[in-house]
């Protein structure tokens, strides 16, 4: 945030929708500020149309994104990555429409995320089925912890009053399908001494994906957690790889290391089976041992079947599929003053289906990261100040830079269901990056529901609500 700034995003246009909550049309034009420069403003873009289908389902598009060059500093890659950008100003306009129906957001967003069998252009180009999970389910076990039908007293009507305090809420949906984006390529060695060296260019980012990847490989060939090595992230000793983006790692990534080790296993069970006088199908592996599944006492050692100078060599390649999506929809509670404008978050309760969770603490972290940088706050109070006839940054540190302290930190909760997903034989698909996106738009919502007016400004920074209560010249 302090080097790169994310896209600037204003949209103007038109949304038609049914009393039942039908989208029968959506035009508009998205005017995209992307600084003096940006390498992947285009893609972000593209990507930011695509998200948009999975989240509305409306036959009619004439949706035109303009990318325009300005005097400031450079837009770049960032969490969200033009999905965020887009839903963030597009979502309100549909709340408008949905409050001119009194239809109830919960029930539109259940109606309208996709579903397994409908379709949808991705940034490829391509016309895509979707092979997805029951978001539904995800929707109304998130709505169920926050209490939202308790809480939603309709649009532009608090939850909540108490003296020139008012509480409202808001929801907000996200959904990317580049968890199967670009090529993935590993390499699995299994050695003689039953250890296993994992080839693939993963950095450790914080996400816990390099000891996520040793797992997948241990789980395939059935040894422990700590007889799995991981090789450096160095492109000189590894195989291709895109890299830790789009929450790729869990399906792309994971699907290459999976298919390394199955290929391993499978050369392994080869040589074994000269020994054991057994078809490899018959075999099976567990802690370095081999054995024949019907007569589980004929059993040969890794050592012995491979020999003491031999190693054996698995090679997985994913090819990208853009079929699959996660999702993630946030339930926000907000306190405003209209005295001052001051809005503080209160609860926060995000829901999402990741199929078979891999690593429950960092899923649950990756979850918490949806505040700061690039996320929630975005909405409240984290703001990139720019010199506006320079164009330069102002807030170049986390002092001038506005972030939550731990002081600050609203109640959280997170809901996670583990429906498989047909990824690969985990079921499972990355969530991470999508954690910041639902936020900001359901922030907005909260805000305006809590004074009975529209916000459609980020941040919704105190000035910009006292301006919305006809106070402006007070301040």
């Amino acid at each position: 945030t302090s080097f790169t700034i994310r896209l600037g995003t204003r949209f103007r246009g038109k949304v038609g929708m049914k009393k039942d909550g039908t989208v029968t049309a959506i035009s508009g034009e998205w005017l995209v500020n992307t600084g003096y420069y940006s390498a992947v403003t285009q893609g972000q873009v593209a990507v930011g149309l695509g998200e948009a289908q999975l989240i509305i389902r409306c036959e009619n598009w004439d949706l035109r994104p303009k990318v325009i060059c300005t005097n400031r500093d450079n837009s770049s890659w960032i969490r969200g990555f033009g999905g965020q950008e887009l839903k963030s100003v597009l979502l309100p306009l549909l709340y408008m429409a949905m409050a001119k129906l009194d239809i109830d957001p919960v029930e539109f967003f259940k109606k309208n995320v996709i579903k397994s069998g409908q379709g949808y252009y991705w940034r490829d180009g391509r016309w895509w089925i979707s092979r997805v999970v029951d978001f539904t389910k995800t929707i109304d076990k998130g709505a169920e912890v926050f209490g939202w039908k308790e809480k939603w007293k309709g649009w532009l009507k608090p939850t909540l009053v108490n003296g020139p305090k008012r509480r409202g809420v808001g929801v907000g949906v996200h959904s990317n399908a580049d968890i199967g984006e670009d090529d993935a390529e590993a390499f699995v060695r299994i050695n003689p001494d039953h250890t296993v060296t994992l080839y693939v260019a993963v950095p450790e980012q914080g996400g816990g994906q390099r000891s996520n990847l040793c797992k997948l490989v241990a789980e395939v060939l059935q040894i422990p957690l700590e007889n799995v090595f991981l090789s450096p992230p160095d492109s000189d000793i590894n195989p291709y790889e895109f890299g830790l983006v789009g929450s790729r790692g869990t399906y792309a990534i994971g699907s290459a290391v999976i298919e390394a080790a199955e290929d391993a296993k499978r050369k392994l069970f080869e040589r074994a089976s000269q020994k054991l006088g057994a078809p490899p199908e018959r075999l099976e592996t567990s802690d370095g041992i081999i054995y024949v599944k019907d007569n589980p006492k004929r059993q040969i050692t890794w050592r012995r079947a491979m020999g003491p100078t031999y190693t054996i060599w698995g090679y997985g390649h994913y090819k990208p599929d853009y079929s699959l999506c996660n999702f993630m929809i946030s339930f926000v509670e907000v306190e405003v003053d209209t005295e001052t404008g001051k809005v503080d978050l209160i609860r926060v309760v995000n829901a999402t289906d990741a199929g078979q969770i891999i690593d429950p603490l960092c899923l649950e972290n990756q979850l918490n990261g949806c505040l700061g940088s690039a996320g929630i706050d975005t909405a409240i109070f984290e703001e990139t100040v720019l010199d506006p006839k320079i164009g330069r940054i102002l807030t170049t540190n986390l002092i001038d830079y506005k972030w939550r302290t731990f002081l600050d930190l609203p109640q959280m909760e997170n809901v996670i269901l583990e429906t498989p997903f047909p990824s690969h034989r985990f079921g499972a698909v990355g969530v991470g990056e999508i954690a910041t996106s639902p936020g900001p738009p359901a922030v907005l919502m909260a805000v305006s529901n809590a004074i009975g007016k529209w916000i459609n400004t980020y941040p919704a920074s105190p000035w910009v609500i006292l301006e919305a209560l006809g106070k402006g010249k007070e301040i």
